[in-house]
C-alpha cells in the first residue's frame, strides 16, 4: 500500500487521531493537519508513515484522498476552501480526488458542498460509523457510506483499512441517517422525560423511577439524572447538539419529499426546552415539563 499517494486527514481531535493511527497501522502513508496550531504541536507523528503536513495547500497537493474528521460541513468547508490569506486543501487537489467526511451535516450544506467540490472535479462521500472509532484495542468499525459508487470505490482502500462498509445511497445519505438517529434519541428522551414526570406526580419515589428507566428500555439519556437520583451510568449528551441534529433530520425528510411532522414536533419540543438555557443537558427537559405542568 505504500506505493499509493499519501492519505490526507484533517482534524486531530479524538476521532481524527484514532483514524490516523488506524490507517497508519495498516501500512498506509498518512499526512495529517489541523487548523488549530496547538493540536498540530501536541500531535506525536508516530508510528512510521504518519506525518504532519506543512499546510492545507501541501495536504491537497500530496493527497488524492482526504479524510475529514471535522465536526460538521461548515468546518469542512472552511478547511477545503479557506480564505484569501490561507487557501484550503481542495483548491490544490488534483481532479479525481475524493473527500471522505466522518462528521455531521447539515444535510443541505452537504449537498451544496458536493456541488462546490464537484465543480473542481473533487468528489465527496459521507460516512456514519455505527460505533465509536478507537485507535487500538477495537475491532473493525462498521460504516454506512453515502456517495456515488465510483467515488466509494476510489475510497475503498481507506474504508477497508478502518473496517467494513456498505453504501446506502447518494452523498448525504449517511448524514441523513445520522440525523434520523438523533431524532430517535430525541423522541425517546422526550417520552422518557414525560414518563418520569408522570411517575413523580403519581408519588413514585425518584430512586424507583431511576431503577425502572435507567436500563436497556431507555438506553441513551441519563435517566437517573432526570429522576434527581444518583448520576446515570450512561454518557452525557448536551441538548443543543441533539436539537441541531433533529433540525437537520427535518431538512432531510423535506428534501426527499416525506412528511417530517413527528420529527418537527421533537425539534420544537427540544427548542422550546432550550429557550434561555445555555449548556443545557438532558435534565433541562424534565425541568421544562415540570414548569409547563405548574403553569397549567
Amino acid at each position: 500500500m505504500r506505493d499509493m499517494r499519501p492519505i490526507g486527514l484533517i482534524g486531530l481531535g479524538r476521532l481524527g487521531t484514532a483514524l490516523a493511527l488506524r490507517l497508519a497501522a495498516k501500512n498506509l502513508h498518512v499526512e495529517v493537519y489541523d487548523l488549530d496550531g496547538s493540536r498540530r504541536r501536541a500531535f506525536a507523528p508516530s508510528p512510521p508513515g504518519l506525518e504532519i503536513a506543512p499546510s492545507l495547500t501541501d495536504l491537497g497537493m500530496s493527497c488524492d484522498i482526504i479524510v475529514s474528521a471535522l465536526t460538521d460541513i461548515p468546518q469542512l468547508r472552511a478547511a477545503a476552501f479557506g480564505s484569501p490569506d490561507r487557501p484550503g486543501f481542495a483548491r490544490a487537489m488534483t481532479p479525481g480526488g475524493v473527500v471522505v467526511h466522518f462528521g455531521s451535516g447539515p444535510y443541505q450544506d452537504a449537498l451544496r458542498m458536493t456541488a462546490h467540490l464537484g465543480s473542481g472535479g473533487i468528489g465527496l462521500i459521507d460516512v456514519l460509523s455505527c460505533a465509536a472509532v478507537e485507535s487500538e484495542g477495537g475491532g473493525p468499525v462498521e460504516m454506512l457510506v453515502g456517495g456515488f459508487p465510483s467515488l466509494v470505490d476510489r475510497a475503498r482502500p481507506v474504508l477497508e483499512a478502518i473496517g467494513t462498509f456498505r453504501r446506502v445511497g447518494a452523498t448525504g445519505s449517511a448524514i441523513g441517517l445520522a440525523a434520523l438517529r438523533s431524532y430517535v434519541r430525541a423522541a425517546r428522551l422526550i417520552a422518557l422525560s414525560e414518563a418520569i414526570l408522570i411517575g413523580r406526580h403519581a408519588g413514585i419515589a425518584p430512586d424507583t423511577l431511576a431503577r425502572v428507566f435507567d436500563g436497556p428500555i431507555a438506553t441513551g439519556p441519563e435517566c437517573s439524572k432526570l429522576a434527581n437520583d444518583l448520576p446515570g451510568t450512561l454518557s452525557h449528551h448536551d441538548l443543543a447538539s441533539t436539537c441541531r441534529a433533529v433540525t437537520d433530520a427535518v431538512g432531510f425528510s423535506e428534501h426527499i419529499g416525506v412528511s417530517g411532522e413527528c420529527v418537527a414536533f421533537a425539534r420544537d419540543m427540544l427548542a422550546d426546552a432550550l429557550q434561555g438555557a445555555e449548556g443545557a443537558d438532558e435534565s433541562a427537559l424534565l425541568r421544562h415539563f415540570t414548569a409547563m405542568t405548574a403553569d397549567t
